[in-house]
C-alpha cells in the first residue's frame, strides 16, 4: 500500500474517505463543504458512539466519495498519537469487507503535529491490514480489502514524507513480529527463524551471523544449550549487526527470547493454552524485526541484535530438575523447573552482547505469567538498572505507542535467586515471580552495563479484537526498541 500526503483540493477521486469526528459532531474543516455537511448529518442521525466506532455511509451526493467512513474519536483534548493509530485502523478495517483501492483519511494534527500524526496514521493504517487466517484455505476469508494507496488529506505545508517512511517502516516491523509469532511450531522452527533473519538481513544490508549448537558449546552457552536438550529441532543463535554510524562498539543491543514452542519440558505446562506457547519466540521475533526496521530508515547507530532460539521439549536428553550447568557468564545455574527456561537462554544472549561490547542492553521476553497476574494485559513489565535509564526506556516506550510499567528489582529479589548448591537457581517459588525472573538475569548483567528487560508475557498476545489488531499476537515492544536506537543515533 502506498501513503502519500495531499491537500483536500488537490485529493482527486477516492473510493473511500475516512473522517474522525471529534464529540462536538462537527466535520474537520479541511474536508469541503459537501463532505461536512454529508458528515454532519450522519453523526445526527446516528448519534454519538463508542471511542472508534466506524459508522459507513453509503452515498453518491456530488462531491462526496461513495463510501465515508466516520470514526468517533472522543474529546479533542484528549487526541494523540496513539489516537491517530487507532482511528486510522478502525477506519481502514471497516473497509476490510469492501472493494476500495484508493482510499483517504483526513489527518488531524491537534496538539500533535503534522509529523507525529501522519507517521501514527500510516502505522495504524499497516496494523490494520494484518489477519492471522494465513493457513486459511479460502482466500476471501482473509476479508482484506485490495487498498492499493492511503491518501492523508492536510492542511499543512510541511514535508511529512520522512514522517510516512518512517510510519512505513515502523508499522511493517510490527506487523514482521506478528506475522513471525503467529506462525505454528511446526512452521517456525529455530532454524526456519533463522532463515527469516537471513532474507530481512540481506533486504535491509544487516550483517548476519547464525550459531549452531557446537559454536555455541565452544562459546560457553551451557545455561541456553540446556534448554535445547530435549527437542530433535537443532539450537539457532542469531546474531544480527547494523553499524549505522560505523566504528566499533554498540549503542545498543537488542536480545530476544526465542523459544519456538514452549512444552515446559520435563516441567511440562498443563494442556490449557498450550497452543499459544508457538508464540513463546515472539520476543525473538521483536528484536529481528526491530534491528531490520532500525536499518531500514539508515539510523546513525551501531545495533546488536540477539536471539537464541530453541524449542523446549521433554526428551531422553532433555534437562532434568536439580541439573546444573555453567552459563557464558562463568555462573553456575542450578535448573529447579525446567520450565522456567526463558531466563537460561537469555542469560547467554545478555553475556554474548556484552561481550561483543555492548554497554546498553535490552532484553525482550514472554518470560513469566506472573507479569500477567500483576499488570493485566495492556502494561508491559519493564526491570533494569540503573534507574536512569529504565526511564528512559519507559519514555522512548511512551513516545513510540508502547506502554511499560516500571517494577521493583532490589537485593531481596537477588537474595531468594541463591542457590544451595549452585551460584543461582532458576526458579525460587511463585511470589513475585516476575521479579525473581529478571532479578535472575541481573545476575549476569556487568558493573557498568545499562540494562532493561521487558516482560512481555501480559502483552504478547490478545484474546480479543482491538482497534489496531484482531485477536492473536500483537507485536509488542518493537516500536520501543526502534526508539531506543534512534534516540542512540541523536546522542
Amino acid at each position: 500500500m502506498k501513503f502519500r500526503a495531499v491537500r483536500a483540493s488537490d485529493l482527486g477521486n477516492v473510493d473511500a474517505l475516512i473522517v474522525p469526528v471529534f464529540e462536538s459532531g462537527e466535520a474537520p474543516a479541511v474536508v469541503s463543504r459537501p463532505v461536512r455537511s454529508a458528515v454532519e448529518r450522519v453523526r445526527r442521525e446516528t448519534g454519538r458512539h463508542k471511542l472508534y466506532t466506524a459508522t459507513t455511509h453509503i452515498g453518491g451526493e456530488r462531491g462526496v466519495p461513495t463510501c465515508l467512513v466516520i470514526v468517533d474519536a472522543g474529546d479533542r483534548g484528549d487526541w494523540s498519537a496513539e489516537r491517530a493509530r487507532n482511528v486510522a485502523a478502525a477506519g481502514v478495517k471497516s473497509l476490510w469487507r469492501s472493494t476500495a483501492k484508493r482510499a483517504a483519511v483526513v489527518l488531524s494534527a491537534d496538539g500533535i503535529g503534522a509529523d507525529r500524526a501522519a507517521q501514527a496514521t500510516v502505522e495504524g493504517a499497516i496494523y490494520s491490514m494484518w489477519r492471522p487466517e494465513v493457513h486459511r484455505s479460502a482466500a476471501a476469508d482473509r476479508k482484506l480489502p485490495p487498498l492499493a494507496s492511503l491518501a492523508l488529506v492536510t492542511t499543512e505545508k510541511a514535508d511529512l514524507k520522512a514522517a510516512i517512511r518512517r510510519g512505513e517502516a515502523v508499522g511493517d516491523a510490527v506487523n514482521v513480529a506478528r506475522r513471525l509469532a503467529n506462525e505454528p511450531a511446526n512452521k517456525m522452527t529455530p532454524t526456519i527463524l533463522a532463515d527469516e533473519a537471513r532474507v530481512l538481513a540481506k533486504e535491509h544490508g544487516i550483517e548476519i551471523d547464525v550459531f549452531d549448537r557446537e559454536r555455541c558449546r565452544k562459546l560457553g552457552m551451557n545455561s541456553y544449550l540446556s534448554v535445547a536438550q530435549g527437542s530433535h529441532e537443532p539450537p539457532r543463535f542469531i546474531v544480527m549487526r547494523w553499524r549505522g554510524r560505523g566504528g566499533r562498539g554498540y549503542d545498543i543491543a537488542f536480545v530476544g527470547k526465542g523459544i519456538t514452542f514452549d512444552s515446559g519440558g520435563i516441567s511440562i505446562k498443563g494442556a490449557e493454552g498450550l497452543h499459544h506457547m508457538k508464540a513463546d519466540m515472539t520476543g525473538a521475533a521483536s528484536v529481528v524485526a526491530a534491528i531490520a526496521a532500525v536499518a531500514r530508515l539508515g539510523t546513525k547507530a551501531n545495533v546488536l541484535a540477539v536471539a537464541p532460539c530453541t524449542e523446549n521439549l521433554p526428551g531422553g536428553g532433555a534437562t532434568k530438575p536439580g541439573d546444573v550447568f555453567t552459563s557464558m557468564s562463568g555462573r553456575t545455574v542450578e535448573v529447579i523447573n525446567t520450565d522456567a527456561e526463558g531466563r537460561l537462554v537469555l542469560v547467554d544472549g545478555v553475556t554474548y552482547a556484552q561481550r561483543e561490547g555492548a554497554r546498553r542492553v535490552v532484553d525482550v521476553a514472554t518470560l513469566t505469567g506472573a507479569i500477567q497476574i500483576a499488570l493485566g494485559n495492556h502494561f508491559t513489565g519493564l526491570f533494569g538498572r540503573p534507574d536512569g535509564f529504565v526511564q528512559e526506556v519507559r519514555a522512548a516506550g511512551t513516545a513510540a505507542g508502547d506502554r511499560l510499567w516500571p517494577m521493583p528489582l532490589t537485593d531481596e529479589y537477588r537474595e531468594e535467586i541463591r542457590s544451595e548448591i549452585a551460584d543461582i537457581a532458576n526458579s525460587a517459588g511463585r511470589e513475585g515471580g516476575a521479579i525473581k525472573g529478571a532479578a535472575f538475569i541481573d545476575s549476569v548483567v556487568d558493573d557498568g552495563t545499562e540494562w532493561a528487560h521487558l516482560d512481555i508475557a501480559s502483552t504478547y498476545w490478545s484474546d480479543k479484537d482491538r482497534p489496531q489488531s484482531p485477536k492473536g499476537p500483537q507485536g509488542p515492544a518493537v516500536r520501543t526498541l526502534i526508539e531506543l536506537a534512534a534516540r542512540a543515533a541523536r546522542e
